[in-house]
């Protein structure tokens, strides 16, 4: 782990080296500084929730969905629903604001909006617009039994590593990643490729294993990170072949 990550609370949220930190995960990721715009048809907004500073390793906020849910019972997501076009006017990020505050009980003024990432295409044609926020204040998590059974911190560097990681090739270009770690709950799809992508802003290095069928690790190997993160946004929105094996 680098050790520019040790040593820090939440004392040091407006210091020099915590603006540093927060630009250079911006600049490395390519962060939007606006919110993207939807689609039209199946378009949801998660967020992306770190903690950079209060922990002895950057940690990322997962939920794991209701076992009641019609849709991905029991499956890892982040924070975040589909738009409604009345509540969220066509934006993107207050989608994901607003359903974070539904679903967990935590406020936007417990944390700093840092830029969104290009969408991502997720199952079923949903189009997933992630809007990326590093934790200011102590949170209270309060569940929403109806769509949340629980939540678990996570380093996100646990998603750089190919231990307990496997993959499973859908089309031409997307693989289907899995992290079946022992201490904590099974993470795949598109919510694994976004911890991964997000892995790489926070430590600035790729995975040692291949994260798009149309991108081999010995390419990857020739590349920059920053320049690895261009390439998957070119089709990290792309809607799946006729034929993949979704």
């Amino acid at each position: 782990m680098d050790d520019t990550w040790k040593n820090n609370n939440l004392s040091s949220r407006d210091t020099l080296e915590s603006r540093r930190k927060i630009e250079k995960i911006r600049k490395c990721l390519g962060l939007l500084d606006e919110f993207t715009r939807p689609e039209g048809e199946k378009d949801a907004g998660v967020l992306i929730l770190l903690d950079i500073f209060s922990k002895s390793e950057p940690q990322v906020l997962l939920c794991v969905r209701s076992a009641n849910l019609r849709r991905h019972p029991g499956e890892v997501c982040f924070p975040g629903g589909m738009m409604d076009e009345l509540a969220d006017d066509g934006n993107t990020r207050q989608t994901a604001i607003r359903e974070t505050q539904e679903e967990i009980g935590v406020p936007p003024e417990d944390y700093e909006i840092i830029g969104n990432l290009p969408a991502f295409r997720a199952r079923f044609g949903i189009l997933l617009h992630p809007t990326i926020a590093v934790v200011k204040n102590p949170l209270k998590i309060t569940m929403n039994p109806d769509e949340v059974q629980s939540v678990f911190w996570i380093p996100i560097s646990r998603f750089l590593s190919a231990e307990n990681h496997s993959i499973f090739q859908l089309d031409q270009i997307y693989y289907v990643h899995m992290f079946q770690f022992p201490d904590f709950p099974t993470t795949f799809g598109v919510t694994a490729l976004m911890c991964i992508i997000v892995a790489m802003g926070v430590f600035g290095r790729q995975p040692n294993f291949d994260i798009l069928a149309n991108l081999p690790e010995i390419e990857a190997r020739q590349m920059s990170t920053i320049q690895i993160l261009t390439h998957v946004y070119r089709f990290a929105g792309r809607k799946f072949e006729r034929n993949s094996k979704i």
